[in-house]
């Protein structure tokens, strides 16, 4: 079975120096639905077969601290697209487990996590979290717990988000567009989980 690894994405210089989303303005988008611009109609089933496109992928054990679920998990790193001043990162999470049933499943809570990604520039130091339709993540706890539950990610059920076994997600997060040209980023989906390193934008088609 594949060996898990963990990685501590940002380093202590990095924590001070962040570039974070607040509130995206008066409107209130869904966090359940991308924007148009943002995510093809054939990519906002949160289940879906697995598309052709694919930057890197990496399989590890499904553990979560010393409670193991069972199986493997496996990433795909699918695109990260700038379309005016938002810049939207699509990946991909399997569960299998060939000792559980078919039909079984595994909430994001059994394996440690949940959809709340981060993008760091490390060329630049800075980090990028998740647009909001409500609070800040640069205020104080309430509103940094406001922008988390209004956050544009999908899947968008928190911890309790069902992986169902052998099943491919497709998954999305809307950030703010990189404020540099040269911005090189390590994409970290889920705390705990190893990050895809060297990633650059592209414009979205």
């Amino acid at each position: 079975m594949p060996h898990r690894v963990r990685r501590l994405l940002v380093p202590a210089t990095l924590a001070a120096v962040l570039a974070l989303s607040g509130c995206s303005g008066s409107a209130e988008p869904d966090a359940s639905t991308p924007p148009p611009s943002a995510t093809p109609a054939a990519e906002q089933d949160a289940v879906s077969a697995t598309t052709s496109a694919s930057l890197a992928e990496q399989t590890f054990d499904a553990t979560a601290g010393d409670d193991v679920s069972g199986g493997t998990i496996t990433t795909t790193l699918r695109a990260l697209e700038v379309s005016g001043e938002t810049m939207t990162l699509r990946w991909a999470v399997r569960w299998d487990n060939d000792d559980a049933p078919d039909d079984a499943t595994t909430h994001m809570f059994d394996l440690g996590i949940e959809n709340m990604p981060t993008l760091t520039d490390s060329v630049n130091l800075k980090q990028y979290r998740p647009l909001c339709a409500e609070g800040s993540w640069q205020d104080g706890m309430v509103d940094q717990i406001a922008c988390k539950n209004s956050a544009l990610v999908s899947p968008s059920e928190a911890v309790f988000f069902k992986f169902p076994n052998h099943a491919t997600i497709e998954a999305w997060a809307v950030f703010p567009a990189p404020q540099d040209d040269d911005a090189v980023f390590e994409a970290l989906v889920a705390e705990g989980w190893p990050a895809f390193s060297g990633v650059r934008a592209t414009t979205a088609p």
